[in-house]
């Protein structure tokens, strides 16, 4: 290998001095990087120059002031010209540097040809000056890439904080920005116009519990049809025209479909009730039930399928296609088996019936629900009842509300225990199989608890016992109304979580047949009010041969006033109801169907607002003598007024 003199070094060492201050002379000629790198890499195997290698390949941003001190110590050395070369050749890198730092980096490149040219006249040899000035020109051009790679990532990473910022900007300003608030959005009801209005009347009982000892039934429909608001133009009973103008009475109960042509091009409203009564034999009892519209979802609580007990699900369809109907029946501890599923098919126009009880389910408490598909269905829950061979009293029961957290049950009469069933007989020692009770069906999923407040003429009263009651899920239960007070009530049901509720009443009479230690008796199912038909409803006062009828108004919200009215406007009174309580009103023999308007509420043709607390129901009673003697009894809640059920809800800015 060839080794350069002492004074090429110095001479070497002038021309970079030479180079700092001389201008350059012309614009050089790159060579092609790829074939620099090539002869660098030769050069590099011929001098095994190992200092110069390692000092070309770490000319980066990261290293420049490592490297610069390495070469310097190189430069110390006396022991190896190349090293000292090496050091020299860094120090013109590190001013070509400096130089482009200050200048440009066409400034290095000049003096890098400076440096070569001088190297030329002090003679040195060519196979040593020509790779090494290679070398200084494959650095810089490595530096300059190592410059712009690191100028690349500099703008790389500015561009992602600006957009970090940006995007954080915006997130920020989105939640500092003042905004615009939202109006309040208001429901209006807008009433249903011309459409004909569908009433369902329910059938007397049928002996479905096959007695061999059936008394003799005194049957009564009664349809009174509105006059003023909610007129109706044309009526249809059973497929028989009726009068529009005048109340329609009839000594049957075989139900029907009441339907009503408005006179006005607004909904027609009417008032029917169907009334059954049997002082005698295995159907004794009074049954008292209103004809009710349709509904796609129906609660009923009540009645009994065990042992001697009887309840048969009749569904009305009064539509034009057939409607199938999902039965789903409640018991002491859950959902109960069906036929079929519980899934019935009522055609168009006609009726269906199931029998609730099966050889595997007898059950003292019951609740079923009914939900309709393809239309919709009315149903009604008939029951009837023997202790052995003693008469337990039958019902018609139509649907109550659906399950929620606050519900209220008018019409609750509770009399003294000996006259319900609550004690025994002192002659004889007979009692009765039922007694008054609550009834609560919990549908959900988690047990719900329930507390219970009787709303009576001197204000809410709970009841004893029955504070922070837990209702399994899904399950039936029933709260005794043992040590209340004889009197007219309501009946509030509050709950953390939705239930239905009912009250059965009981009339009980004496020993029957003799020595059965049995109490013969009736039995009544008051259903929870259902909403709003006590601030814009009907309600239905039969006045049927022997029936004794009083209307009752409860209040589970704030004081306030109901107007109760014929339908006629013959008859019209004002009544304040106090808060948590109960009234009985007194109506006219004339009267057999009242209008319900609660103060602030408008009429048929008018909206209806929310619900005020108020609940209504007529008390029907009956005496049965001879043998059977004793009181029959039953109830009949309102119903909401047509306009109310035809109403649609939109929401408007």
């Amino acid at each position: 290998m060839t080794q350069p003199r002492q004074d090429d070094a110095d001479s070497q060492q002038e021309s970079v001095e030479t180079s700092e201050t001389q201008p350059p002379q012309h614009e050089p000629t790159s060579p092609d990087p790829q074939q620099a790198d090539d002869e660098t890499a030769s050069a590099e195997k011929t001098d095994n120059d190992t200092a110069d290698e390692i000092a070309d390949e770490t000319v980066d941003k990261a290293a420049d002031e490592e490297a610069d001190q390495e070469a310097d110590e190189g430069a110390d050395s006396p022991a190896d010209q190349d090293s000292g070369s090496a050091s020299t050749g860094e120090a013109a890198d590190d001013a070509s540097r400096t130089d482009a730092e200050d200048a440009a980096d066409t400034d290095a490149e000049a003096s890098d040809d400076t440096d070569a040219e001088t190297v030329d006249e002090t003679d040195a040899p060519s196979t040593t000056s020509s790779p090494r000035r290679r070398r200084k020109s494959a650095s810089t051009r490595r530096h300059r890439r190592s410059l712009g790679q690191t100028i690349s990532r500099g703008v790389g990473v500015l561009t992602s904080l600006a957009l970090a910022a940006a995007v954080g900007g915006v997130t920020w300003w989105g939640y500092t920005a003042p905004t615009t608030p939202t109006p309040q959005l208001q429901a209006l009801s807008l009433a249903q116009p011309g459409g004909a209005t569908t009433y369902v009347c329910p059938h007397a009982p049928t002996n479905t519990l096959r007695g061999t000892d059936v008394g003799a039934m005194e049957s009564a429909t009664a349809i009174v049809p509105a006059k003023g608001d909610g007129a109706a133009k044309s009526a249809t009973y059973a497929g028989r025209s009726i009068p529009t103008d005048t109340a329609t009475s009839m000594s049957t109960a075989e139900g029907g479909i009441l339907t009503l042509a408005p006179a006005d091009g607004r909904v027609a409203n009417a008032v029917g009730a169907v009334t059954t009564l049997t002082k005698n034999g295995d159907l004794r009892g009074l049954t008292a039930a209103p004809c009710t519209q349709l509904s796609a979802m129906s609660w009923i609580v009540g009645g009994s399928i065990a042992a001697g007990s009887s309840a048969e699900l009749r569904l009305v369809n009064p539509g034009v296609t057939p409607a199938t109907a999902k039965v789903t029946l409640y018991g002491s501890i859950g959902r109960l088996s069906l036929p079929s599923n519980g899934e019935i098919t009522v055609p168009a126009g006609g009726s269906s019936s199931l029998a609730l009880e099966t050889k595997g389910s007898q059950d003292p408490r019951i609740a079923v629900s009914v939900e309709a598909d393809g239309g919709s269905v009315v149903p009604t829950l008939v029951t009837e009842s023997l202790d052995g061979e003693t008469p337990a009293g039958t019902d018609v029961i139509t649907p109550g509300a659906a399950p929620a957290t606050d519900l209220v049950i008018p019409g609750v009469e509770i009399v003294e225990p000996a006259a319900q069933g609550e004690v025994a007989d002192a002659k004889t020692g007979a009692d009765s199989s039922d007694t008054p009770a609550v009834r609560i069906i919990n549908p959900g999923a988690a047990p719900a608890t329930v507390s219970v407040t009787m709303l009576g003429k001197d204000g809410a009263r709970p009841l004893s016992g029955a504070q922070s009651v837990t209702i399994d899920a899904g399950s039936v239960f029933d709260i005794q109304l043992a040590g209340v007070p004889a009197g007219t009530y309501g009946v509030q049901v509050t709950s953390n979580t939705p239930v239905g509720a009912a009250v059965r009443m009981v009339r009980s009479g004496g020993e029957y047949p003799a020595r059965s230690k049995a109490l013969v008796h009736d039995q009544a199912w008051a259903q929870a009010a259902l909403p709003g038909a006590a601030d814009s409803g009907l309600l239905a006062v039969p006045r049927a041969t022997s029936l004794s009828s009083a209307v009752t108004v409860a209040n589970s919200g704030e004081t306030t006033s109901v107007t109760l009215s014929s339908l006629d406007g013959s008859w019209k009174q004002d009544v304040k109801v106090a808060k948590g309580s109960s009234s009985v009103v007194e109506v006219p023999a004339k009267v057999s169907a009242v209008r319900l308007n609660t103060a602030g509420q408008k009429g048929s043709s008018g909206a209806s607002h929310t619900s005020s607390g108020l609940a209504a129901a007529t008390i029907v009673t009956a005496q049965a003598g001879g043998d059977l003697a004793g009181t029959l009894i039953s109830t009949v809640p309102a119903q909401p007024d047509a306009t109310v059920q035809a109403q649609r809800r939109i929401l408007l800015d």
